[in-house]
């Protein structure tokens, strides 16, 4: 986070990550001097951040897939983790598992929408990193490369940044940052 932060923004920036999650992005955002935005959809989650930021009023509790509605200003840089879903499965994160948007072709349908409502709110050549990793499995799932192709739709891809960990576990050795650009 503090490496992409560095590389990519300066003290006062507005940085969005539009799934939350724990707040890792906001809190080391503010840590740095920037002004952290974000979205969350679960409520426990969402409280517990909030209750932490110095900024706590830039947290949306909401839904991601309605990001150009939720009043942000123009962002400097976004960085994200979003929900991961296997091809196999049919049950959508980004939809709590709502039957009409099952199915993997449904997330990433989504996930394109989301990112082009992230692309409306950049400022000019913003840059937009996302995190992901491949799903192995009894079944693949080449999630970087599919998030790749579905959010170069709307934004243009970069570069990838492969970020290795030394120890831990033997089936997860390092993660994916895409890093795209606004146009």
């Amino acid at each position: 986070m503090r490496h992409f932060l560095r590389a990519f923004t300066r003290p006062g920036d507005r940085i969005l990550d539009p799934f939350a999650g724990l707040g890792t992005t906001l809190f080391v955002a503010e840590e740095m001097r920037r002004v952290p935005f974000g979205v969350e959809h679960d409520a426990r989650r969402h409280q517990w951040v909030a209750g932490q930021l110095r900024h706590w009023p830039n947290l949306v509790h909401g839904d991601s897939g309605g990001l150009s509605s939720l009043g942000f200003p123009r962002i400097d840089f976004a960085i994200t983790s979003p929900p991961f879903m296997p091809r196999h499965h049919k049950w959508n994160p980004l939809c709590a598992g709502n039957p009409a948007e099952a199915g993997y072709s449904s997330y990433l349908d989504k996930m394109q929408r989301i990112f082009r409502q992230l692309a409306g709110l950049m400022q000019r050549n913003g840059r937009v990193v996302v995190q992901a990793d491949n799903l192995p499995g009894r079944i693949y799932t080449p999630l970087v490369r599919d998030l790749s192709t579905a959010i170069s739709a709307v934004l243009r891809l970069e570069a990838e940044v492969i970020v290795a960990w030394e120890g831990g576990r033997k089936d997860y050795r390092h993660t994916h940052c895409l890093v795209f650009r606004a146009s």
